[in-house]
């Protein structure tokens, strides 16, 4: 790896991480390149501006979500097995990449809507998921459904959990750490998702 290399990665670690905890407006150039180790003027020569940073950020992390749902949902199988894979591989990433969902959730926090950068990445989760679910219909595996639904439903359900799961375990008190409850909501998301998608299942 070469030096600039290194300090364009240095960047991209650091502006995440200080994106994710205090939001894009929060996290300064200053902070962002001492975190990196780099000098101020090291943005804009690998970057350009604080905004094409952020989304460079953006766009490398949920790049990378895409890739691997599409992978998951692209495997060969059965419907329920490779939605099980793929609800498995969105909960396993999130565990992974804690900071992920917080990238973009100052911004709709405010009000601001999802950065626009993200959206080309979570239209091809929709298209992934929405996919498998539509083949699961036409192969008699799943019963006749809005494939847009049950899409919405999953991907609330593992965003939602990798926000507030840490949470949760301490407000209900459970005799378990973050990382057992994650495995047990991943199973309990496929269960209920493939038992509602069973129900009277023939070809459409």
């Amino acid at each position: 790896m070469n030096g600039h290399t290194s300090t364009r990665e240095r960047i991209l670690t650091a502006a995440r991480e200080l994106f994710a905890a205090q939001g894009y407006r929060g996290a300064s150039i200053r902070d962002i390149t001492k975190a990196a180790g780099a000098n101020l003027g090291a943005v804009t020569y690998h970057f350009g501006t604080k905004q094409d940073l952020y989304q460079a950020v953006l766009s490398g992390a949920f790049d990378e979500l895409a890739g691997r749902i599409e992978a998951a949902a692209g495997t060969e199988g059965s419907g329920p097995e490779r939605l099980a894979a793929t609800v498995r591989t969105m909960f396993r990433f999130y565990q992974e990449e804690p900071d992920v969902p917080r990238l973009a959730l100052h911004q709709l926090a405010g009000g601001a809507g999802l950065p626009p950068v993200v959206g080309p990445y979570l239209r091809r989760n929709l298209g992934a998921i929405g996919a498998l679910i539509e083949a699961g219909i036409a192969a008699g595996e799943f019963r006749a459904v809005d494939p847009n639904l049950v899409t919405f439903t999953i991907i609330s359900q593992a965003v939602w959990f990798a926000i507030i799961g840490r949470s949760l375990v301490t407000l209900a008190d459970l005799p378990v750490d973050h990382e057992l409850l994650a495995e047990r909501m991943e199973r309990h998301v496929t269960d209920v998702v493939t038992r509602f998608l069973a129900q009277e299942a023939g070809p459409s």
